[in-house]
């Protein structure tokens, strides 16, 4: 069995008025020094993981939130958001109702910490979504605003990060074509689809011997089985297929095309038009079957300073770096904390600013740690392992 996650220091808050959803606050501290008291963020990188994920999976953001000792000056702190859909639970909620949850995430953090009690430029929030959480923030950025007349208006952010955006409609294809049980499970499952009414298809569950080879051991409704899977994309694409390689030019606009114009980014480092998301995809990404380079171009060239909303100049496929950035070997730990965590740090800087040189010197500290590891300079491969580890 994998061993489980390392502890790691942070706070726990309650944030949803109706449902047991937590939000965990990364408060890492340099050995030996606990605060008695840790200061107020003014901005905080808000992360939203992907299928699977509960705090402290992936591990990432415990690396990020590194950057950011707690100190008197420090203003940024990292918040992993837990939603309904967590865990095992993805298949029995729906991305409307994460983005809902995140909306109330954000105006929980605004109340918490701003000292105007909820006000937009108060608390600057920079969202970071991992693998299918970058189908919660595209969908954040790109609905209408509010999804419908019974859900509430979404606040602005001041950012957006999409790591490891993949599809998972090309990644289920690429199963069924190379597994004939993959193959045989969904020729079930669709099959079960058109044997239930359509009002059905939130409340019907498919067997576990169908779903588990689809989309592994959790329970997976109808509905969001078709919201994954997509079955009538490239023409008819579901409210998730935002990353799929086969979308048209025409729905690409109505998705990265219409973030500019959607008024929920909004930027508080400088005056300018233009905002900006970074994208950062992996380059060894078991789950990408497709030319990520390829997609990223793609999408940059849609993404004009017309739209109102660009692709920061940071964004990349990030060499050897697997879907959730994980590794213990050198070329896994540079493409964590030296590529992935520069430019997390260059951007923030840009669209919001404050990140302050203590960050930029822990992440100078580890760059050389791997430079030493990676030729061999150090004394050990456990050891200069060992050191980087938090």
């Amino acid at each position: 069995m994998p061993s489980p996650p390392p502890s790691r220091p942070g706070n726990l808050h309650t944030y949803h008025p109706t449902r047991p959803l937590l939000l965990f606050e990364h408060t890492p501290y340099a050995p030996n020094t606990i605060p008695a008291t840790a200061p107020t963020p003014k901005h905080i990188l808000l992360f939203i993981g992907g299928l699977y994920d509960n705090f402290l999976t992936p591990g990432y953001p415990a690396d990020l939130a590194a950057l950011f000792l707690l100190h008197p000056t420090q203003t940024w702190r990292v918040v992993h958001v837990q939603l309904s859909s967590a865990g095992r639970a993805f298949g029995v909620c729906d991305i409307d109702r994460d983005v809902e949850e995140i909306g109330t995430a954000i105006g929980f953090l605004r109340g918490l910490f701003g000292a105007n009690k909820g006000d937009a430029g108060d608390v600057d929030i920079v969202l970071m979504g991992h693998s299918t959480g970058c189908q919660d923030t595209m969908r954040y950025l790109t609905a209408p605003n509010p999804i419908s007349e019974r859900r509430s208006k979404r606040p602005v952010v001041q950012g957006a990060i999409l790591q490891a955006p993949v599809s998972d409609r090309e990644a289920l294809n690429h199963e069924v074509e190379d597994s004939p049980e993959v193959k045989g499970c969904f020729e079930r499952a669709m099959k079960i689809v058109r044997a239930t009414s359509e009002n059905d298809y939130r409340d019907v569950l498919l067997p576990l011997s169908v779903s588990r080879p689809l989309f592994g051991p959790a329970p997976l409704s109808i509905s969001r089985l078709l919201s994954l899977a997509s079955p009538g994309s490239p023409g008819w694409p579901s409210v998730e297929d935002f990353f799929s390689s086969d979308l048209s030019e025409e729905t690409l606009r109505s998705t990265f095309g219409k973030i500019g114009e959607n008024g929920l980014l909004w930027h508080s480092a400088a005056e300018r038009e233009t905002q900006s998301i970074l994208i950062l995809m992996s380059d060894a990404d078991q789950w990408a079957k497709i030319s990520q380079k390829d997609v990223l171009a793609r999408w940059k060239n849609l993404m004009t300073e017309d739209t109102g909303a660009a692709i920061h100049g940071e964004s990349a496929v990030i060499a050897n770096a697997k879907h959730d950035v994980s590794g213990e070997d050198w070329s896994s730990l540079e493409a964590r904390l030296v590529v992935l965590r520069r430019k997390v740090l260059r951007y923030l800087e840009d669209v919001v600013g404050d990140v302050g040189d203590d960050a930029h010197t822990i992440w100078r500290r580890d760059r050389d740690r791997v430079a030493a590891l990676k030729e061999g300079e150090a004394t050990g491969v456990e050891e200069t392992i060992q050191g980087l580890k938090l």
